[in-house]
């Protein structure tokens, strides 16, 4: 994966890695960051489309394969993803 071209990907994997505990961020705030959040949707859209469907749920899986879209699209560079990502913060 490219972080170079993740800023906001490469900022939360960064701050998870402080040397500090102090200044290390925290579980519920990775859990609430926007990228996880919208990760975290798409798994469970998954989940729910291959019960509907009768399909293996091991799709809807952190292990399983994802999509060559997936960044792109928690990562709101997606053009029909773009709706879900009107208030992302991209602050460090």
């Amino acid at each position: 994966m490219d972080l170079d071209r993740s800023p906001e990907l490469f900022a939360l994997i960064k701050s998870m890695m402080r040397m500090d505990p102090a200044k290390r961020i925290d579980v519920q705030t990775v859990c609430a960051h926007p990228v996880i959040s919208r990760a975290r949707a798409a798994m469970e859209r998954t989940y729910e489309e291959c019960k509907r469907e009768g399909k293996s749920v091991f799709a809807a899986s952190p292990l399983a394969g994802v999509p060559s879209t997936f960044l792109e699209s928690i990562l709101c560079r997606s053009v029909t993803t773009i709706h879900e990502c009107d208030a992302m913060d991209l602050s460090p």
